[in-house]
């Protein structure tokens, strides 16, 4: 009995293998990403998918198979295919299109390749100012809904291209409007412009272009000119397990931007992706020195700003969590209701004087335009490794919250509050500033009205002349908050000068409980 169990088993084992069934698949993770491949790579076309070759593309290199993928999604579209498959091979893009792009994307029908390693789309070269590859033609199509995009390597050829200084155009994809969006196992790369653009820009009316349920994963970005992804007018997007690297880059890995009143930018989450800025440099259309540090997330209400100055509901809920950040920050300008946690930055010191849209700080949370309403903002269990400037920084919100992150080298204040109110608890803050500009642990300058620090330990490492933290705590100007703020229960460890440091011409207005050395 036991040894015919043992035969079938030995039996069953083989036959899985030979089918290529795997009984304990492994996750996979940004490292592996672009190596990824599916059974389709040895499959004959996929159920319900119309081959690009049926319709006359070669994916050699050299033809020109743009009417081909053309006709083949009209043909998906019109005999009721969910997609169209690329076999392996590179097909090029010869056409030029027109301002929108080059290709229209079909409502209902998505695009099928056997991994980004040996399937490519890509647009020949000695172009002037080149279009998209493949958009939405939303006067004839107002809506896109119901598409996957797999296993695909797009390719914009940007170095054989030429460009006005200012042309930021080419994007791999651009959807304006529409729902249930996937793009997953694909590669991005060489455009001037983004990889991924989803929503639109100033519009006349509100919402009337909304891109809805977008997921952006397993797929990488490299050398990508504007934003791997941008997500405007958009309500509800993922992007997850990406790795974003190489040159380029000139708003950030992943923009989250709103551009006018009449548009809605809300419940994005960036999570578990790879952003390696130390292997690129940013364009030199940033001005100043040409440097790595860049952009990871940001996300922002730009242009003319909120209706009277005055926040509405239509900016934030986004959530940016558990990101692996390499030379790089992330950023919030004028949106409200943001999760920031469990990120990890590693940024050793480079100078950015007079290079545009960077600052200092590794997370930094600020305002613009002096805007009423700007409201919870949560900077929580981050690690933190930066030489750049400061760990975390607020400007002018309320409803803050900075809790249990880890700070260490940062070159200024850890932890930077400016005219903002909120709680901060827990916070481990080891060798801020340096030995010729000291700095403290937690600074606060500014009205910060019912502003509670507590529970927050720091510490030198070094000692004698070579430590670099004078306080726990610095007040550094006159606070009119209406609440005065509270400081209780911070411990400094072999700190410069003092634990708490209060201004001046107020030294009795915070409330001091239980800061102490250890």
């Amino acid at each position: 009995m036991k040894k015919t169990i043992l035969i079938l088993a030995l039996f069953f084992f083989a036959a899985c293998k030979k089918d290529n069934i795997i009984l304990a698949p492994q996750p996979e993770t940004p490292s592996t990403i672009q190596t990824v491949t599916t059974s389709l790579a040895t499959a004959a076309t996929p159920a319900g998918a119309c081959n690009v070759k049926d319709q006359g593309a070669k994916g050699d290199g050299i033809t020109d198979d743009t009417k081909a993928i053309r006709n083949a999604l009209l043909y998906a579209r019109a005999h009721g295919m969910a997609n169209i498959y690329l076999p392996d091979g590179s097909y090029m893009i010869g056409e030029t299109g027109n301002g929108g792009g080059i290709i229209k994307l079909v409502d209902g029908v998505g695009m099928i390749g056997n991994g980004p390693a040996t399937c490519h789309i890509k647009l020949t070269g000695s172009r002037y100012n080149p279009n998209s590859i493949f958009y939405q033609d939303y006067a004839g199509t107002p809506s896109i809904a119901n598409i996957t995009i797999q296993g695909i390597d797009f390719n914009g050829n940007l170095a054989l291209q030429k460009f006005d200084a200012a042309y930021q155009f080419c994007h791999a994809l651009s959807i304006n409007n529409g729902k249930n969006i996937e793009v997953k196992n694909c590669k991005f790369q060489s455009f001037r412009g983004d990889g991924l653009l989803f929503g639109d820009c100033f519009e006349t009316k509100l919402n009337l272009h909304l891109v809805s349920n977008v997921s952006v994963h397993d797929s990488e970005f490299f050398n990508i000119y504007r934003e791997g992804t941008m997500f405007c007018a958009v309500n509800g997007a993922f992007f997850y397990n990406n790795n974003v690297h190489g040159d380029g880059y000139l708003v950030g890995g992943v923009d989250i931007e709103r551009h006018s009143v009449n548009e809605t930018v809300l419940n994005v989450s960036v999570y578990n992706n790879i952003f390696n800025f130390a292997d690129g440099y940013g364009p030199v259309e940033r001005g100043g020195l040409k440097v790595r540090y860049r952009r990871a997330v940001t996300m922002g209400f730009f242009y003319s700003g909120y209706t009277n100055g005055v926040a509405d509901s239509l900016s934030g809920h986004h959530k940016i969590y558990n990101n692996k950040i390499y030379q790089g920050q992330i950023d919030c300008w004028g949106m409200l209701n943001i999760s920031i946690s469990g990120n990890c930055f590693t940024n050793t010191y480079e100078n950015i004087t007079g290079t545009q849209f960077l600052t200092a700080p590794a997370i930094n949370i600020a305002d613009p335009s002096n805007t009423k309403g700007l409201i919870k903002v949560s900077v929580d269990n981050n690690v933190i490794k930066s030489a750049m400037g400061n760990g975390i920084m607020f400007n002018n919100y309320t409803q803050t919250q900075a809790n249990t992150n880890v700070i260490s080298g940062t070159p200024a204040d850890a932890i930077a509050i400016l005219n903002t109110s909120g709680y901060f608890y827990g916070n481990n803050i080891t060798d801020a500033g340096s030995v010729l500009k000291p700095a403290a642990g937690i600074l606060v300058s500014g009205n910060s009205s019912g502003l509670e620090i507590t529970t927050n330990q720091t510490a030198n490492t070094t000692a004698g002349k070579l430590r670099t933290m004078d306080y726990v705590v610095k007040i550094v100007s006159a606070n009119n908050g209406k609440v005065a703020p509270k400081i209780t229960n911070n411990k400094g460890h072999n700190m410069l000068t003092g634990i708490v440091s209060v201004y001046w011409l107020q030294a009795t207005l915070a409330q001091l409980l239980n800061n102490i050395a250890s």
